[in-house]
């Protein structure tokens, strides 16, 4: 009986150990294959990009905003020329004259040629402007505004949709009182809008279309001493001789009533003067 229950036992044990193998060994495979599919998961996942600005509130600028502008002094004798050739160089490659002006200084004249010409022409411009008379100032500036244009921008977008969602509110409020908030917050929104768009655009048209001034003067005419005409100078130099005779002539005439009067009373008064004086020794 006993040797029966030992076998028994035998057989429940190996029975036991035989379906544990099995489960362990169930489980090892599940896990190594989850394991390999977790993988390979992984591996099939794209490369992330960089973060989509769909939706946000940035705005993406591909290149740098970048205004120039450009100050050139010269020297010609030729000013319509000169003042032609630059509004030649302007309209020639897609620019326009923004404003001119000319005036005189004495014998000398002087003019201002202000024009806009495309960024990417700007320099071969300047340089070609320094060739039309003789160069006696160049300056040249340039500012990065691409920080400001992205940030306006922004405020845009912000703005937009601040001005989207109180339309759809104003379609669904009931009461006047509502309704007057509602539109005057809106009217406020549409006034920065219209504000942002406005400096948006000034910066699109300035990065856009550079700025040239030109300033022109003539050169100074050289000392030249004036003519001589020696007939001329003779009849004058004679003129004013007699004149001066006249003059003297005149003044003689007008003085002698005066040494009359005053003069010979004083003579007298001095000579006997000096007679007491001479008897008095």
């Amino acid at each position: 009986m006993s040797r029966t229950k030992i076998a028994i036992g035998l057989i429940v044990a190996i029975i036991v150990l035989a379906a544990s193998f099995v489960t362990i060994t169930s489980l090892t495979n599940y896990e190594a294959k989850d394991s390999a599919e977790y993988g390979s998961r992984l591996l099939s996942v794209p490369e992330a990009g960089p973060p989509s600005t769909k939706g946000g509130n940035y705005e993406t600028v591909q290149t740098r905003m970048v205004i120039y502008n450009g100050q050139i002094s010269l020297e010609t004798d030729d000013m319509p020329g000169t003042l032609d050739k630059i509004r030649s160089l302007a309209e020639r490659n897609g620019g326009y004259v923004a404003s001119t002006s000319r005036s005189a200084t004495g014998t000398r004249g002087t003019a201002e040629m202000t024009i806009r010409i495309p960024q990417d022409q700007f320099r071969m411009a300047v340089s070609e402007i320094g060739t039309y008379g003789k160069v006696l100032d160049e300056r040249t500036t340039s500012e990065d505004v691409t920080e400001r244009y992205i940030d306006l921008k922004a405020r845009l977008k912000n703005l937009q949709m601040e001005e989207q969602s109180l339309v759809e509110l104003l379609a669904k409020t009931k009461t006047v009182d509502e309704i007057l908030r509602v539109e005057q917050e809106l009217a406020r929104v549409r006034g920065e809008v219209e504000s942002l768009q406005g400096q948006i655009n000034y910066l699109d048209r300035n990065v856009a279309m550079s700025l040239i001034t030109v300033s022109l003067r003539e050169p100074t005419p050289p000392f030249k001493p004036p003519a001589m005409n020696w007939a001329e100078t003779l009849e004058i130099a004679i003129r004013g001789f007699f004149e001066v005779i006249r003059v003297l002539i005149v003044l003689a005439i007008s003085v002698l009533p005066l040494v009359i009067i005053i003069g010979i009373p004083a003579y007298l008064i001095r000579r006997r003067s000096r007679k007491k004086a001479q008897t008095k020794t």
